[in-house]
């Protein structure tokens, strides 16, 4: 075994949660935890008591298994990240200092540049534009000085992100959302911190039945 700790052993499953590996109500036992991916149990059972706690892994019937998402959780989800980004875009777009604009611009030209890649490499512009979706949200906590916020919302985050992943598919959705994301620094670059945070509900809404609509139509049918 690895002479790894309860932190690598929680990285590990965390990650096969989130991209599958690990499938909704599959079930989680130590043993066969520890096999696969060659840690000591001790290691995996902190983990999974970690996981368990953050909700990523549910007790029932005497039985661990990965959690599965409903539509009324992403509901939940959303509710509470658009109250929040919204009121980041806000203070973001209010306190904004020179280069706090310099370093949001540069990123909004970068995420412009994406729109003229070859369709041929989608895979580099999936991965590219998923990691400037992550920086450009850290940013605004960054500006907003709300570092507390940023780790609710990266916590949300992480319990959807496999069906993240599998919107990012949609070609035609990854370019909604770059324009999107050009609308709201552009307010926030602006100071017009009204319409950053009205921008920002209305594209996180529109994440949301995204991510629904492919639930319903490619996991399965719930409440």
């Amino acid at each position: 075994m690895k002479n790894l700790t309860s932190n690598d052993a929680y990285s590990r499953i965390l990650n096969a949660i989130i991209t599958s590996e690990l499938r909704p109500g599959d079930t989680v036992a130590e043993i066969q935890l520890a096999q696969k991916f060659g840690f000591g149990r001790t290691p995996v059972r902190e983990a999974i008591m970690r996981l368990e706690n953050e909700g990523f892994i549910v007790s029932a019937e005497r039985k661990k298994r990965v959690y599965i998402l409903f539509p009324k959780d992403i509901e939940e989800i959303f509710q509470i990240k658009q109250a929040i980004e919204s009121m980041t875009a806000s203070q973001a777009a209010e306190k904004a200092t020179p280069e706090d604009k310099k370093e949001l611009s540069d990123m909004l030209a970068e995420m412009k540049s994406l729109t003229t890649m070859d369709s041929s490499r989608h895979d580099e512009y999936v991965q590219r534009w998923l990691q400037l979706d992550i920086d450009f949200h850290g940013l605004l906590f960054r500006i907003a000085n709300n570092s507390r916020a940023g780790v609710i919302v990266d916590n949300l985050n992480l319990q959807f992100m496999r069906i993240k992943l599998g919107m990012l598919v949609l070609e035609e959705r990854v370019g909604k959302s770059i324009y999107e994301h050009l609308e709201i620094g552009e307010a926030i670059l602006e100071g017009r911190k009204e319409d950053a945070a009205r921008l920002m509900h209305t594209h996180l809404e529109t994440v949301k039945q995204t991510i629904i609509a492919l639930m319903k139509t490619f996991y399965y049918h719930a409440p």
